[in-house]
């Protein structure tokens, strides 16, 4: 395709690789204990990387220390986008308005100093998994089945086994 007319030589998607996602991996403590087997879930997918997450209300005697949204962002390798559409897909659809599920188009940068970063052209496409505050007694099963939805379908695309 000729993108010329959008002023651009090529695609503009930053395309991740394993390496990349090996990369992303290899700090697991910065992830929220209380978040963690949903991340783990999404990583145990081959071609998906957590690169965000926040427990934010998930634990109610924590609450109070991290931010105010409970979420999962993630990355797509080796352009397995379709897979991602249909994880998302399939998540809005069984748990409607308990989750909003969204892939947001963020500017890829350089880091060109300890305290400078510049825009590179390219855009990283962000797909986030937002779980939305319940009742308590109904947050720990909602959360549950999510990740228990996100193993399953893991175990149904992983082509290893």
């Amino acid at each position: 395709m000729d993108l010329s007319f959008l002023g651009i030589a090529s695609n503009p998607i930053t395309v991740f690789t394993q390496a990349d996602k090996v990369a992303y991996l290899r700090n697991p403590d910065d992830i929220d204990e209380g978040i963690r087997e949903l991340v783990d879930a999404i990583n145990a997918i081959p071609v998906f990387f957590s690169m965000s997450a926040c427990q934010g209300f998930l634990i109610e005697d924590e609450r109070d220390e991290h931010c105010p949204e409970t979420y999962v962002d993630f990355y797509v390798t080796d352009e397995q986008y379709q897979l991602a559409r249909l994880l998302l897909g399939s998540l809005a659809s069984k748990f409607n308005a308990s989750i909003d599920c969204k892939v947001v188009y963020e500017a890829d940068f350089d880091i060109t100093a300890a305290d400078e970063i510049v825009a590179n052209g390219m855009v990283k496409l962000r797909h986030s998994i937002e779980i939305y505050e319940l009742p308590p007694e109904l947050m720990k099963s909602t959360y549950q089945e999510l990740v228990d939805h996100i193993r399953k379908f893991g175990e149904a695309v992983d082509t290893t086994k």
